[in-house]
């Protein structure tokens, strides 16, 4: 993380419409330097887009360090509306296998539909092994918002649990997940 942190302050910020000496900023800047989030190639980051279920399976997987093994688990998922040949279906098998991600209900994932902010902050629980934490403190999505907040996940940002999150929302609680101990 230290290093990380040497990189984003050494690295010529590359996004026109997110300003580097802010808290978003510097979320960004640490999270596209790692390759976990990156923007655009008309050098904008568009932080007040919203993530979809898609890019945060790719988002997880990359903040874990699974890009490789995402690229290799490229193909056929389970799920009926996951194209073998769509961009994320090997960040949506790995997320999904880790029971990180959780489809729709029917066989559908619905990669293109919005994450929300509950959905963001549980896949990040998840992800860095909270879960059980989660669980005993009421579960979805009461106990893993609860988690998020008592680890500091949550610092420095604010949603509600059932709006569509924002990409710069997701670069905070990302960059605060990347420096909470996993269990």
């Amino acid at each position: 993380l230290a290093f990380a942190m040497i990189l984003s302050m050494g690295s010529v910020f590359a996004y026109s419409d997110v300003e580097e000496g802010t808290t978003v900023g510097q979320a960004v800047g640490i999270l596209s330097n790692l390759d976990i989030l990156n923007g655009y190639e008309d050098g904008t980051f568009r932080p007040d887009e919203t993530v979809t279920r898609a890019q945060m399976a790719a988002i997880i997987c990359r903040m874990l360090g699974y890009e490789d093994q995402a690229q290799s688990s490229m193909g056929s998922t389970v799920f009926t509306d996951v194209e073998a040949d769509h961009w994320a279906s090997g960040y949506i098998n790995l997320a999904s296998q880790q029971g990180i991600i959780n489809g729709k209900g029917n066989g559908m994932f619905d990669p293109e539909g919005n994450v929300t902010y509950a959905e963001a902050v549980k896949m990040l629980v998840v992800a860095i092994g909270y879960e059980p934490m989660a669980a005993t403190k009421g579960g979805w999505p009461t106990g893993y918002l609860s988690v998020a907040n008592s680890t500091k996940m949550t610092a420095g940002v604010g949603g509600a649990a059932d709006v569509a999150a924002l990409r710069s929302t997701v670069a905070m609680l990302t960059a605060n997940a990347i420096e909470i101990p996993v269990m």
